[in-house]
């Protein structure tokens, strides 16, 4: 018997049921353990800054956040981030600091096997 979802948003749902699919599918834990952290109560999602993205993530990585970025912070290089949601000031500082801005969709479809992806949160 499967866990009861407790989420509302169909889209949310829908995300979580496409990345442990493609969990099952590529045998890349990346996407089950980013599943699971948005699985759970949205009070406990990571929610960095611009500040610890530039601190942790090495130059050229790409960076997965299961939660919210917001920008507070400056941003070193041209980072590619992935997050369910950014702020509309992260998201302006990262472009304007020649980085990218990506969603979970886009970086399963880009890199199924999900290397080279750092989580943060």
């Amino acid at each position: 018997m499967s866990k009861p979802k407790n989420k509302t948003n169909a889209d949310l749902v829908d995300l979580i049921d496409q990345l442990k699919a493609q969990s099952r599918d590529t045998g890349a834990a990346l996407w089950r353990d980013v599943a699971l952290r948005l699985s759970k109560s949205r009070s406990n999602w990571a929610q960095p800054n611009l500040s610890r993205v530039s601190r942790y993530a090495p130059e050229g990585a790409t960076v997965v956040v299961p939660g919210k970025l917001l920008g507070s912070g400056d941003v070193a290089g041209s980072p590619t981030i992935v997050a369910y949601s950014v702020s509309a000031g992260a998201r302006a500082k990262v472009e304007a600091a020649g980085g990218r801005v990506m969603s979970l969709r886009e970086l399963m479809n880009e890199n199924p096997k999900g290397s080279g992806v750092i989580v943060l949160g």
